[in-house]
């Protein structure tokens, strides 16, 4: 199963104006108030918290590149730039959710990453928590560790629908 964070919209999800190639975005992922997670995009100059219907748990900032979507291997990266940016998000000081509902979520994402050598685990879990160092930056990560089940992992893939590919 190799998941990706889908490229940007080519539209804004508040004003519904195009997004071109320059625009600054701000992509956001959140629990809605069915308990199912979405993603949306907007300008950044359009942006505000209040507009997002759930409770956001990563939202990361973007400035569109020149037509990513020209060849495969651009928009490959696109998404997984967006991956690595959706996790470490997660992770961030200024990250509203703190809950249970987004750690299985974080562990599926650490696991993505750690299959791309984005992240690299650092001895074994402990304590229900897996330590990840980010490659680039060296920022350690404390991921909690969930019992998967395939029931589990098939009702996230569901609900990641709208924000993976």
């Amino acid at each position: 199963m190799d998941w990706q964070i889908k490229s940007l919209a080519k539209v804004s999800g508040i004003s519904g104006r195009e997004i071109k190639p320059g625009d600054t975005v701000v992509c956001t992922v959140f629990i809605d108030d069915m308990g199912n997670l979405d993603r949306l995009d907007a300008h950044a100059d359009e942006f505000d918290d209040s507009k997002i219907r759930g409770k956001i748990i990563g939202r990361w900032e973007r400035e569109v590149a020149a037509n990513p979507d020209a060849d495969e291997r651009a928009a490959r990266r696109l998404a997984l730039a967006s991956s690595e940016d959706f996790f470490l998000s997660m992770f961030d000081d200024s990250s509203p959710v703190k809950a249970d509902e987004a750690d299985a979520v974080k562990q599926i994402l650490a696991l993505m990453l750690e299959r791309k050598r984005i992240l690299k685990p650092v001895g074994r879990p402990s304590r229900g928590i897996q330590k990840y160092i980010h490659t680039s930056s060296k920022r350690e990560f404390d991921v909690p560790q969930k019992e998967m089940d395939a029931e589990l992992v098939l009702k996230i893939q569901t609900q990641l629908g709208s924000i993976i590919i």
